[in-house]
């Protein structure tokens, strides 16, 4: 093993701020971390090509070893004055309640506590006061129980956030007629949807029941009443990253009302089926070649960028125009938007891309068509809009590197108005004990 960087991360059992090492075997990346009260963990964080130095190279600035974090980090969030990252989506839990129990949450949902109205709408002046640029999403539980969703949607339009997104598992969507109308008109822009594959046997492993028909139809919905749909699935090793190939080409025959497909592996935060172990783990690279190998080569490794904003072990997006089901052009085969760029135009440029890409439409950078009637084709492709395939892998405490926290631009409202890393409000100790979510 070789030691390529010093870091700090948490102890998985007791959750305290420990020293940590990132440790390179050939083109294998772990993070080993010691706990004075609780022992030695080692767990995977990379895994093979494409090579952890080649995607990383010059994309961003990285903290030396004298730029120790906070003694309180991560406990202590709200943004800090050590965070190095501004807000680029900010989630607004509006309920812990949902009519699913699905073995796998990361917000361990069902039964629980619902904010009054008037609170909500008080963090939600504040959010667009902190984080004025920022992406709002209704997230919870299932932001749809509530009656009120509307009202709350509403107003974040009039306040101007600069795009409202719904984070749903789309039941409502599919069951209740004129609903996805009713959340368009209120001034939502687009639905990241719960979609974990294209098998019922893949719902039964990780939401309990059949759901398939369902999230068909509330994509139906959505297109009808004019919403872009994001498709999320949550990758589980065993159970659905054989799937990947097959969900990317469903997204790409809904197209245009399906925008894109944002996968995220399974992370060990809230509520999942076994104990955390390497074997389970499914990592940003190993996504990437599975999706090269699974569309056929229709997906090519060079199309996959690191994101734009947050730390670049955090996530891989590409982005298509799309003639056909099986023929898309590749936007991003061109250097990273990182390169010679600060953090604060990443963010600005990340902010940009995400309300274009997924609310309309985005601005082509290369393309590969020809002379000829060309042009006008690729200008009906590009009304049409694009096409994304994106991951983000999310840390829980076996994995976590503070870096990569501080970069963090994902940020939960709580509702005392402090603003928390995605990674750090979801963190939960091997017991079972969260570190900022409620029991």
């Amino acid at each position: 093993m070789t030691i390529l960087r010093h870091t700090y991360s948490v102890c998985p059992v007791c959750l305290k701020q420990v020293p940590a090492v990132l440790e390179g075997k050939e083109n294998d990346v772990f993070l080993r971390k010691h706990c004075p009260d609780h022992g030695e963990f080692f767990c995977l964080v990379w895994e093979g090509m494409p090579s952890l130095e080649a995607w990383t190279s010059g994309r961003f600035p990285v903290t030396g070893p004298e730029d120790v974090p906070p003694e309180a980090c991560p406990a202590g969030c709200g943004l800090c004055a050590d965070h190095l990252q501004k807000s680029c989506t900010v989630v607004v839990e509006v309920t812990e309640k949902c009519q699913l129990k699905c073995p796998v949450c990361f917000a361990s949902a069902g039964e629980g506590f619902e904010p009054d109205f008037h609170d909500l709408a008080k963090l939600l002046h504040d959010v667009r006061h902190k984080a004025s640029n920022a992406i709002l999403q209704f997230s919870g539980g299932e932001p749809t129980i509530r009656d009120d969703l509307f009202d709350l949607i509403r107003l974040a339009s009039n306040l101007k956030f600069p795009g409202i997104q719904l984070n749903t598992n789309g039941l409502r969507l599919a069951q209740e007629p004129g609903y996805a109308q009713k959340l368009k008109k209120s001034g939502l822009n687009w639905v990241f949807l719960q979609f974990d594959g294209l098998r019922e046997t893949t719902y039964r492993a990780l939401r309990g029941r059949p759901l398939l028909s369902e999230k068909v139809r509330a994509i139906n919905a959505c297109q009808e009443a004019g919403l872009g749909v994001v498709l999320v699935p949550t990758l589980t090793k065993g159970i659905n990253d054989n799937e990947m190939g097959d969900i990317v080409r469903f997204g790409l025959s809904c197209f245009p009302a399906v925008r894109g497909v944002h996968f995220q592996p399974m992370s060990y935060f809230g509520r999942f089926p076994e104990p955390p172990s390497d074997d389970k783990r499914l990592t940003l690279p190993r996504i990437m070649r599975d999706l090269v190998a699974q569309t056929d080569g229709m997906i090519d490794l060079s199309h996959f960028r690191p994101s734009r904003c947050e730390h670049e072990r955090c996530s891989f997006r590409a982005v298509y125009l799309v003639e056909s089901p099986d023929k898309i052009i590749p936007l991003t085969s061109e250097p990273c938007c990182c390169n010679g760029r600060s953090l604060d135009e990443g963010f600005k440029s990340s902010v940009g891309s995400i309300r274009r890409r997924w609310g309309a439409d985005i601005a082509p950078k290369t393309c590969d068509l020809q002379s000829g009637d060309a042009f006008e084709r690729f200008i009906g492709l590009y009304e049409r809009g694009s096409f994304s395939v994106s991951a983000m892998a999310f840390q829980d405490a076996e994995n976590l590197d503070l870096e990569r926290l501080r970069f963090c631009c994902i940020h939960v409202a709580a509702l005392d108005g402090r603003l928390v890393p995605f990674c750090a409000w979801n963190l939960t100790a091997r017991g079972g004990k969260p570190l900022y979510r409620r029991r």
